[in-house]
């Protein structure tokens, strides 16, 4: 399993893990190590990452596109408009997004939104992320 040390002078606390200064530690789940400041000093084996999807999503105006959202038990979903004005709607609820107002939802059940659908009355660029909730 990868095992992730900290080469710091500092303690690093990430999810109930707390690693002390010269530590090493082998985890079964997916962990930032480099936005922890940690060093991964084993990748093997592999664990899988919780993005789900991660997508640009280029919107011709007046045309709505649905995403599938691939199976985990919770996920959360994150989306801003890089140009235009957008409407994600998730689980019923229409939600206006620009460059300067994303969403990003709370952790959800998968079988209440499996799709999200976007549509933008003039044309616009989505980047779409939906990640599992560990």
């Amino acid at each position: 399993m990868p095992t992730y040390k900290n080469n710091t002078a500092s303690q690093i606390y990430w999810r109930n893990k707390l690693w002390e200064p010269g530590e090493s530690r082998a985890l079964t789940i997916y962990v930032p190590a480099t936005d922890l400041g940690l060093t991964e000093t084993a990748a093997t084996p592999a664990v899988a990452s919780p993005v789900l999807l991660s997508e640009d999503v280029t919107l011709v105006a007046g045309v709505a596109q649905t995403k599938a959202i691939p199976y985990s038990a919770r996920i959360q979903i994150s989306a801003v408009a890089t140009t235009g004005t957008a409407t994600l709607t998730v689980n019923g609820e229409d939600i206006v997004i620009d460059s300067n107002a994303g969403y990003t939802s709370t952790p959800l059940p998968w079988a209440k939104v499996e799709s999200v659908e976007l549509v933008s009355a003039a044309g616009a660029t989505v980047r779409l992320l939906v990640e599992e909730v560990l």
